[in-house]
């Protein structure tokens, strides 16, 4: 098992440990010679890596997608830790462990899961409890939506997260629609309940979280309401309205063009998902970076956030 996590490298720390290559890039140097950077990652995180010499005997051996050796020194550039890697080689099987590369939700799976079975029981549309039915009682799906993560590294991305992601959706949404008397609530919580289903088919997490060839190529929003689509054929007299507000849910449901809805939501039920979707990943996100910078006033700066993260004085938590 690993004895070295990303998260507890400390600038200087010499480093001799195994760790996913989940990027691998060849670069060019000012003298017309090649080098390589890497994104290296286990369960707590990720670090750049840089290697600059024996790059050659580096080509034969790493490829994007693989456990790998890694002896270097942990260094600082620009602000940010960057490992200088010596020596890269591929990492014999017997010594990758799952545990060691994916985290797990700190919620227990089966309450989460016995939660969703909850709000399904309260839908009172026929035909949209007939959609959820058609999901969550077959067991291949639930073995799935309950082990995969909602992300391979944003928000959520561990073990049950998906699950998790979509519990806290849920628990907004109900509060929602007893405040705004316009949702339709059946239709807005089965669209919370839907919306990500696509990710079961957009990665792999067997011993590492990444990208499915599909999940790269057509994504979880396209996939999501492909899926939708195949259940509800099978559904006697769905109808065609209730078919195209769930479809346009899944499809609309990052919100934004941007950030990879083929549609902006063009029904309320739709933007609130879209909203509960961002707020709870970016909650994620902020928990999840706080978490990281123990004993720190401030985080490094966050892509996502757009921010560095002030974390309060614990004696205002009191």
């Amino acid at each position: 098992m690993k004895k070295q996590f990303i998260r507890e490298l400390k600038p200087g720390t010499q480093v001799d440990d195994i760790f996913y290559c989940s990027r691998r890039d060849v670069k060019e140097r000012r003298d017309g010679g090649i080098f390589l950077t890497f994104e290296l990652r286990d369960k707590t995180g990720g670090v750049n890596g840089i290697m600059w010499d024996r790059v050659d005997d580096a080509l034969r051996c790493v490829e994007a997608g693989g456990f790998y050796r890694v002896q270097g020194k942990l260094g600082d550039y620009q602000g940010k830790p960057q490992l200088t890697v010596n020596i890269i080689y591929p990492a014999d099987v017997s010594e990758v462990v799952r545990d060691d590369f994916i985290a797990a939700s700190r919620y227990n799976r089966d309450e989460m899961l016995a939660e969703i079975r909850g709000h399904i029981g309260q839908v009172k549309n026929t035909h949209l409890h007939a959609l959820l039915d058609a999901f969550f009682n077959d067991p291949k799906f639930v073995e799935r939506f309950v082990l995969v993560p909602a992300g391979a590294r944003v928000h959520h991305a561990y073990l049950g997260g998906l699950l998790e992601h979509t519990v806290l959706m849920c628990r907004a949404a109900r509060t929602l629609a007893d405040i705004y008397q316009e949702l339709d609530r059946d239709l807005l919580m089965t669209g919370v309940i839907l919306h990500d289903i696509g990710k079961i088919n957009e990665y792999v997490y067997d011993i590492a979280i990444d990208h499915t060839y599909d999940g790269r190529l057509l994504g979880h929003l396209v996939m999501g309401c492909q899926m939708v689509e195949e259940r509800i054929a099978g559904i006697k007299d769905f109808p065609d309205e209730l078919s195209r507000m769930i479809r346009h849910i899944i499809l609309a449901h990052h919100g934004q063009l941007d950030f990879g809805s083929p549609k902006t939501p063009k029904f309320v039920e739709a933007f609130v998902v879209y909203a509960l979707d961002y707020l709870d990943s970016r909650i994620a996100i902020y928990r999840e970076v706080v978490e990281r910078s123990k004993n720190a006033k401030w985080t490094d700066y966050n892509d996502y956030l757009e921010s560095n993260v002030y974390i309060r004085d614990p004696a205002v938590q009191q």
